[in-house]
């Protein structure tokens, strides 16, 4: 093999370092590294009990094949990884010298899964050891090619303290792309629309009660441009507001960042939506959040509501039935001309709801009988 030039070892580094982080890449970085040892096959994998396909990432792939090297092989390749341990880590190896050249090809996993894609002859370096799991790199020549030359071992000896990194990377972002996904389907189980914004309104995330609210393209929300707006402009600019006030919240961590506001609908018959603003990223030393999440929550009609809120927060009967005329998206003077009494009367059943529930602003108190703001505590 003629030796690989600079650029080409540059670019297959700059390859597998990006491969690391973001798992999509990792295959286009494996195809470089074949071409630079000139190999039939190249994988990197992770050898031991419960493998699945997300535990190797190999050039040349048949997805059937593949798939037998994790189920009917399972053992087969488990017996192998056990063989690699006398291998010290970080260093190279051949298939042959290992194993023995006619165990080797003795063995079910090359008759089967091997020798039918042309891998005839390998180098090989054991890359990190997880409890009873292997990490490992291989590279293989065809039936056809000349073995593996000092050079090409040479090589591999270089490239092997990358590659170790790489393999520790692999397994660090594997780790936390299955938390995110853990934590995105517990979302999308969520009985409540929840978003995540940025300063600027951009979303980051949106679970299935959120996208289906964003849907909806008459409703009181929706995206322009990859942002969140919403259609009354007063709401818009108390939202903005809000994500402000949560992303600023480091600086005075001991105060409540939540807020709460009412998104009205405005076609009739149509709930409005009870939304609730809390700081979610951690705040660190000079550091702000730089996440909000915007819960939302329709203001539905509840027939019992009445009682509960009594009971709930010691309201007498006049106090919640004015509750919950606001729980119901009413304004102070509906309330008011409902239940027949003077503004003046409704503004002091209003100040005596917010003593009992704890709140300061209607809309806090409507997301407060609503159940919309979440349990959550803000981060110290």
């Amino acid at each position: 093999m003629s030796r690989p030039s600079v650029d080409a070892v540059t670019s297959t580094v700059d390859s597998l370092l990006a491969g690391a982080l973001d798992s999509a890449q990792m295959p286009a970085a494996l195809e470089r590294l074949r071409q630079l040892f000139d190999g039939s096959k190249a994988c990197l994998a992770r050898l031991g009990p419960g493998l699945t396909a997300a535990d190797a990432v190999a050039t040349n792939s048949d997805e059937a094949m593949q798939r037998r090297c994790y189920e009917d092989l399972a053992e087969d390749f488990i017996q192998f990884a056990e063989g690699l341990r006398g291998v010290p880590l970080g260093c190279v190896y051949r298939d042959s010298d290992l194993f023995g050249e006619a165990a080797l090809r003795a063995s079910r996993a090359w008759r089967e899964w091997m020798a039918p894609q042309d891998m005839y002859g390998g180098l090989g370096c054991r890359l990190a050891e997880t409890g009873s799991s292997q990490w490992f790199f291989d590279v293989q020549r065809g039936q056809r090619q000349e073995p593996f030359g000092a050079d090409e071992v040479a090589l591999l000896e270089q490239l092997a303290p990358l590659l170790r990194r790489v393999a520790f990377l692999s397994a660090e972002m594997s780790h936390v792309r299955l938390q995110r996904d853990e934590a995105r389907d517990a979302l999308d189980a969520v009985a409540m629309a929840i978003i995540l914004l940025d300063g600027e309104l951009r979303i980051a995330y949106a679970n299935a009660e959120a996208e289906a609210i964003l849907a909806d393209a008459e409703g009181p929300l929706g995206l322009r441009q990859g942002r969140l707006f919403l259609r009354n402009p007063a709401d818009q600019r108390l939202l903005k507001q809000g994500v402000e006030v949560a992303l600023h919240c480091a600086e005075a961590p001991l105060v409540d960042a939540r807020s709460s506001l009412i998104l009205r609908d405005g076609r009739e018959g149509m709930p409005a939506l009870s939304a609730s603003l809390i700081p979610v990223s951690p705040i660190a030393a000079g550091l702000r959040p730089r996440r909000v999440m915007l819960a939302l929550k329709p203001l539905e009609q509840t027939t019992d509501f009445v009682a509960s809120s009594r009971q709930l927060f010691h309201l007498t009967e006049s106090e919640a039935r004015f509750a919950s005329a606001l729980a119901c998206g009413q304004s102070l003077t509906q309330a008011a001309a409902a239940q027949k009494v003077r503004i003046s009367t409704a503004r002091t059943h209003l100040a005596r709801i917010f003593q009992k529930t704890e709140t300061r602003q209607q809309s806090q108190l409507v997301s407060l009988l609503r159940s919309a703001v979440l349990p959550l505590r803000s981060r110290r």
